[in-house]
């Protein structure tokens, strides 16, 4: 029997409760990163999501050094990473394939956005951000395995101590947990910059956890 498609939870605002939704490929076009314009949905291009990704990182006067083509090399899925270890990368790739599962559409394993993310902060990444990042990791590995090994977690205990740091980190007065933020703000714009999340751009996203399209890309960060 095939397995159900992954569910999510996904949130438009901060004032409204979240909402649970399925990637459905029969759903109207409808993503958390579109915009609305007289009732369109306007979808960010592939480039927009690479240049906020850019600047995101505190590559600024780089990009505007390269002119309107950014570019850099993913770290290719299996190897070494050049920026994270190897219990880094592993962590990356179990967090990023939670937030957005494998559906009837590809997840973040799928289109290597760990691969992606090593190489946006190997190669645009500000020394800054790397440590800020770094230190982020740290945090978030130790808030998931407060019983336990995350790693080690088997899928459904792994989404519910995601879920429940998520709803946490997105709670009202919860700075200490910016840095996740700051993370799932990082995959997901790295799923929509690859060539293969750009192709799902009109399909529905499952997010465990709540969803903030409209957070300029320079909010938060460095918390």
């Amino acid at each position: 029997m095939p397995k159900p498609p992954a569910s999510g939870i996904i949130s438009s605002n901060t004032t409204t409760p979240a909402t649970v939704l399925l990637r459905s490929p029969t759903a109207s076009a409808t993503c958390a990163n579109c915009n609305s314009d007289s009732g369109e949905m306007l979808m960010k291009t592939r480039r927009e999501f690479l240049r906020e990704l850019i600047i995101s990182v505190g590559g600024v006067s780089a990009l505007s050094a390269c002119g309107d083509a950014p570019a850099f090399v993913a770290t290719m899925a299996g190897e070494p990473g050049r920026f994270y270890t190897a219990e880094e990368m592993e962590l990356v790739s179990r967090l990023s394939e939670l937030i957005i599962p494998h559906t009837e559409t590809p997840g973040a394993l799928d289109v290597n956005v760990s691969g992606y993310m090593d190489g946006l902060m190997t190669d645009w990444a500000s020394e800054e951000t790397r440590t800020a990042h770094r230190q982020a990791l740290a945090e978030i590995e130790r808030r998931l395995s407060a019983d336990g090994s995350f790693l080690a977690l088997d899928e459904v205990a792994a989404e519910q101590v995601l879920a429940d740091l998520d709803r946490s980190a997105f709670a009202e007065a919860a700075d200490e947990l910016g840095g996740y933020r700051s993370f799932k703000g990082y995959v997901t714009r790295s799923y929509f910059a690859t060539e293969g999340g750009a192709r799902e751009e009109q399909q529905w996203v499952a997010v465990p956890g709540r969803w903030d399209p409209d957070v300029l890309v320079t909010d938060r960060q460095g918390v």
